[in-house]
């Protein structure tokens, strides 16, 4: 069977493994959905009257050194280049923290089935879409590009030169990532690996003290997508055809060298073990002063040692802050971040947190101590991550923000803060108890749900907290200061709410007994 045939057969099987019938419903109605919405957003993008944005940024033309049209210059257009900067960085990123890629069965699954190792890098790409980072930015680049970029030829050949950027960035991230699995693989790859990573923080610290961040944008090498997409709102074959094909190129020779990169990681020797370093010695600990204690001792170290999630809460800690740092937001738009950071913090293991148990749910389920313990822990364990990745952007965020706050900004944006951390809290404990799912989180590219449920709870998480964001951040321009706390003190009952329902789930022995055979044997 060839890589392809591979693909399809590892995608039916998923899709029968989905026995509920309501889920497989959800799934493919959210597959429209967002089919739908992509052209839906290039259609209403080329729908809005286009006019001069009121600002004294700059336009298309100080952008691309003049040239440009007039009726194409406003700060949508001269964004673009950065828009899609951002994007190219997530696509590098992405794999990297995902160890390679995503996964269609976990490879643990398919181990004594002949795979093909191109059939893990296109299952890979064809779940790229299913991260919610990914489609959103595709979402918002269709968008503006379809707005500021018309012309003669209309407002689908810009973005069909977008769309081809975004998947040459696609190809060469799984390149890229797969080739940090290799390196990565031995103690020396591990250690130089850290060496570019602090010499990757010590440049952006750099940058952000120097404050170079808007120099570097405007040198960005994406200026040359917008010129062609430019030429293609004019119709200029000669300008923007063979750019055009070029990224076609670039996203198949991407893919061939994903595909050799990831044969020479995956036969690499290493010395990990599935835990870490078969080495490592393990020092004996004090024995817990409470049952309690205990609890959230062994949660925090099944966080710690799980590959997967301990490489996402470096790039949680790094990356948002690092982001908030060097734009210097102003504060109505600071209080859409801790909307988006929770949702992100929340799926790395908090829509199963439970899952953190494995087979050891069963051993802890018979022991002694009152159940709801069990229940408390993890509610505390996903609270830490969640809070801790909500105050580090904010920490880098106020700090360069690029207007003094007055009452409102403090207290929109500490009321997005604790509203949007209680909601995403209360709503993954309730989906642990409700729809638990069986995961190792031992391999690299393990995550807490299947493929479609992740995406189905990050849709979820992101509308819910980013529609709260929005409401604060327009708090932000001239409401009363009562107005955030009411709404803060409205959305933390509601989350109290939801986290009272779910003890009442968890208090019941059927339910108890249902999520632990789940998550410990599936």
């Amino acid at each position: 069977m060839t890589g392809r045939g591979q693909v399809r057969a590892l995608l039916a099987l998923r899709w029968r493994m989905l026995r509920a019938r309501p889920a497989r419903v959800a799934i493919a109605i959210a597959g429209l959905v967002a089919l739908v919405l992509v052209i839906g957003v290039v259609i209403g993008g080329a729908s809005v009257p286009l006019g001069k944005v009121a600002s004294t940024g700059p336009g298309v033309e100080d952008v691309l050194g003049g040239g440009a049209p007039a009726d194409r210059t406003g700060e949508i257009a001269a964004l673009l280049p950065s828009a899609m900067l951002a994007f190219a960085l997530l696509c590098l990123i992405a794999p990297v923290a995902a160890g390679g890629g995503y996964e269609i069965i976990p490879e643990a699954e398919l181990v004594a089935y002949p795979i093909r190792v191109s059939t893990l890098v296109r299952g890979s790409l064809v779940l790229a879409p299913l991260n919610i980072a990914w489609y959103l930015q595709v979402l918002i680049l269709a968008a503006a590009s379809a707005y500021a970029l018309r012309g003669p030829g209309g407002p689908t050949l810009p973005v069909v030169v977008m769309l081809a950027f975004l998947a040459a960035c696609t190809s060469v991230g799984q390149a890229l990532g797969w080739g940090l699995v290799g390196v990565r693989r031995t103690r020396r790859g591990r250690r130089a690996t850290w060496a570019l990573l602090g010499a990757a923080v010590a440049v952006a610290a750099w940058v952000i003290v120097t404050d170079r961040g808007a120099s570097l944008l405007d040198s960005a090498p994406t200026k040359k997508i917008l010129g062609a997409q430019i030429s293609a709102s004019s119709i200029d074959i000669g300008g923007f055809v063979p750019f055009t094909l070029g990224l076609l190129v670039v996203t198949g020779l991407g893919y061939l060298a994903a595909v050799r990169v990831a044969s020479w990681a995956l036969r690499r020797p290493g010395d990990l073990g599935s835990d870490g370093p078969l080495v490592r010695p393990v020092e004996r600990r004090d024995d817990p002063t409470s049952v309690s204690r205990a609890l959230l001792a062994s949660d925090r170290a099944s966080v710690w040692r799980s590959p997967p999630l301990r490489r996402g809460l470096l790039v949680l800690a790094i990356l948002p802050l690092a982001a908030a740092a060097v734009a210097s937001l102003p504060w109505s738009s600071i209080a859409l971040l801790p909307p988006l950071v929770s949702s992100g913090a929340a799926l790395l293991f908090g829509v199963n947190a439970l899952s953190l148990d494995g087979t050891g749910a069963l051993w802890i389920s018979t022991l002694p101590h009152d159940p709801d313990l069990v229940l408390r822990s993890k509610a505390r364990v996903v609270l830490e991550v969640v809070s801790g990745a909500v105050l580090l952007v904010l920490v880098g965020a106020g700090l360069r923000a690029s207007n003094v706050p007055d009452l409102v900004d403090v207290l929109c944006v500490l009321g997005a803060s604790v509203s949007c951390v209680a909601l995403v809290v209360a709503t993954c404990l309730r989906l642990s108890v409700t729809r638990p799912h069986r995961a190792e989180l031992r391999g690299a590219r393990d995550t807490p749900a299947p493929p479609g449920t992740m995406a189905l709870y990050s849709a979820r998480l992101a509308v819910v907290t980013t529609t709260i964001g929005l409401l604060f951040s327009v708090a932000t321009f001239g409401a009363p200061w009562q107005w955030p706390a009411l709404l803060t003190l409205a959305l933390v009952l509601w989350a109290l709410r939801s986290w009272a329902g779910t003890r009442r789930r968890w208090a019941d022995p059927a339910t108890r007994a249902r999520v632990v055979a789940t998550v410990a044997s599936g």
